[in-house]
């Protein structure tokens, strides 16, 4: 994400005694800039051609990088060519945004040409609108390296900014509230949501949020103080590259979660979050709707059946447990075992399998047999597959960690 190209550096040729400093600084920058740029287009060709990806996810990811560095191609094209270009690069951040949104949405539903193209309006109004502007001012002002102060406090040209970070911070906002969402809905479906919870996706949209907020500071610096304008372009590179870097690796590397589902085709999948989402969304309405129903016998067996499957065949051992799998133990449809679980118990299906896994670890905590076992075995005999997640969801139904809770319960030294 670069900086809003209408400002840029400025030669200031009222000061020769600067000439050789600004030529290497103005060398550094043009390197700096260049090397970001063939690392953007190489990143975005990687996520796009990665063999293990999926596609119609990663594609939109791929699309979200390269629009990040066309606009870093400004100080570039100002070297080598006015000013008045750099307005043809603008736009471009104002694909960003949408293309974040669109990526996080794609992880829930298919993205098809109709649900995408109206995300891209504002973009097709910007070139329009920029094209009739830069003929505007080509003609009042000449064909120069150097930015006019005039057009840089041009009230067009300001609000072009201003729309753009606007627009950026909406989608960001957009996007975090899909992947809430989205977490949620998968906690219906998954019992071990480590490998698909997407908390990185987290830390992608909080990180453009970040750099938003850093454009629209380091503008308001670069309209009080353009001649540092070589140094912020500097830092803003610096600030985008490791983001990028850190995009593709988890971008490549994070599953989908149809790729983690085995046995199940995409499109199934997709229906199975659609379900989940809306149930998610019936135990958020107000608390006189979410009363249970009275039950049905069908629903009743469910529950028993269920609760029948976790203390007896302790189903809940198995460490990638998904509601699918309960569903074919029980020879129901899963969307019905979904609505057994959450209007009969009122429970997720991740807090059902999880609920009886913190039981069963407390109670080889505190068997004496046991006692002597590392923590972590605990976690796994108790069907945990990973440390990390033993520790999160123990002390989120206990409070407790669950070497505080076995250091609270050790028995008393007997007295000599």
């Amino acid at each position: 994400m670069a900086i809003p190209i209408e400002i840029s550096y400025l030669y200031y040729e009222t000061n020769p005694s600067k000439a050789t400093a600004m030529t290497i600084s103005m060398n550094i920058l043009l390197f700096v800039v260049g090397a970001g740029i063939l690392q953007a287009i190489f990143l975005a060709c990687l996520i796009f051609f990665y063999p293990k990806g999926d596609r119609s996810v990663n594609a939109f990811l791929g699309c979200y990088t390269l629009s990040m560095c066309i606009p870093m191609f400004a100080p570039i094209v100002q070297h080598f060519s006015s000013w008045q270009r750099l307005m043809f690069l603008d736009p471009f951040l104002l694909l960003t945004a949408p293309f974040l949104y669109l990526y996080v949405c794609s992880f829930k539903e298919k993205i098809t040409f109709g649900k995408a193209w109206p995300h891209f309006v504002l973009f097709m109004l910007i070139v329009i609108y920029d094209y009739y502007l830069y003929v505007n001012l080509a003609s009042h002002y000449p064909l120069t390296q150097q930015v006019p102060m005039e057009v840089i406090h041009h009230p067009s040209v300001m609000a072009r900014v201003f729309i753009r970070i606007g627009q950026m911070i909406v989608y960001s906002l957009m996007a975090g509230r899909v992947l809430t969402a989205y977490q949620r809905s998968i906690r219906h479906l998954f019992s071990e949501t480590s490998k698909i919870s997407l908390a990185w996706v987290r830390w992608l949209i909080n990180g453009y949020f970040i750099l938003t907020m850093m454009m629209a500071i380091l503008y308001s610096l670069i309209l009080r103080n353009p001649e540092n304008f070589g140094l912020l372009i500097l830092i803003n590179t610096a600030l985008v590259t490791p983001y990028l870097y850190a995009v593709t690796f988890k971008g490549v590397t994070q599953p989908t979660l149809w790729q983690v589902s085995h046995g199940r085709d995409k499109d199934t999948v997709l229906q199975e979050i659609r379900e989940a989402e809306e149930t998610e969304l019936l135990v958020q309405q107000e608390p006189e709707k979410l009363k249970p129903a009275p039950a049905s016998e069908k629903m009743n067996d469910i529950v028993a059946r269920t609760l029948e499957l976790m203390t007896d065949e302790k189903l809940y051992l198995q460490t990638e447990l998904t509601l699918q799998d309960l569903a074919d133990k029980l020879k129901t449809p899963s969307y019905q075992v979904s609505q057994a679980i959450n209007d009969g118990l009122q429970k997720t299906f991740y807090d059902l399998v999880n609920g009886y896994r913190v039981e069963e670890a407390k109670r080889l905590l505190l068997d004496p047999k046991s006692r002597a076992n590392k923590i972590l075995a605990v976690g796994f005999d108790a069907g945990f597959n990973s440390k990390t997640t033993f520790n999160t969801v123990f002390k989120k139904f206990t409070g407790l960690t669950p070497s505080d809770f076995k250091e609270r319960h050790q028995p008393e030294p007997a007295v000599a």
